[in-house]
C-alpha cells in the first residue's frame, strides 16, 4: 500500500494519478552516453572502466534525484503532490479551494504531450512541472471541482 492510499480520508478515492514525462531524464541519459563515449578513450582499460563507472553512478544518482518519488494525484476531495524517497514532502490542496487551473506547454511539450499545470487558490499558485498528458490531468481536476460544487 502506497503513501497516497494510506493517507486517504474516509470516503475519499483516487480518481487519477498523473506521471512526469520521460523528458525529465534527458540530462542523465546524455551523461550516461558520455560514459559509453569514454570507452573510446585511448587510455588504460582499468582507468576507462573506473571513469565509466563514476559517470554512470553520477547519471543514476541524478536520475533518481530528478524522479524523487514524485506522485501527483487527484482524489475525490483533494489534489495531492508528494515527493521524496528518504525525506518526504507532501502538499495537499482541497479542491473546493481551487479557483483556476492553467496549462503551459511549449512547442516540444505539445508535440510530446507534456507541460506545466498551474493550480491557483487565491493568491497562491501551485506549479506541477513536466506532467505527462497535462490536459487529461486538468480535465480530471475540473471534473472533481464540479462534483464537489454540486454536492
Amino acid at each position: 500500500m502506497g503513501y497516497i492510499q494510506r493517507h486517504l480520508m474516509t470516503g475519499e478515492k483516487v480518481i487519477y494519478e498523473a506521471k512526469q514525462h520521460g523528458i525529465i531524464y534527458t540530462g542523465p541519459c546524455l551523461v550516461a552516453l558520455l560514459a559509453f563515449g569514454a570507452m573510446l578513450l585511448p587510455i588504460d582499460p582499468v582507468a576507462v572502466v573506473c571513469i565509466c563507472a563514476i559517470i554512470l553512478i553520477f547519471a543514476f544518482g541524478w536520475a533518481v534525484s530528478i524522479y524523487g518519488g514524485r506522485q501527483y494525484v487527484v482524489t475525490s476531495h483533494r489534489l495531492i503532490f508528494k515527493r521524496g524517497i528518504i525525506n518526504r514532502k507532501s502538499h495537499e490542496l482541497l479542491l473546493r479551494k481551487c479557483e483556476g487551473v492553467q496549462v503551459d506547454q511549449s512547442i516540444l511539450g505539445r508535440i510530446l504531450d507534456f507541460g506545466t499545470v498551474n493550480v491557483t487558490t487565491g493568491e497562491v499558485e501551485n506549479k506541477y512541472k513536466y506532467i505527462s498528458h497535462p490536459m487529461t490531468f486538468t480535465t480530471k481536476i475540473h471534473e472533481q471541482i464540479a462534483n464537489i460544487k454540486t454536492d
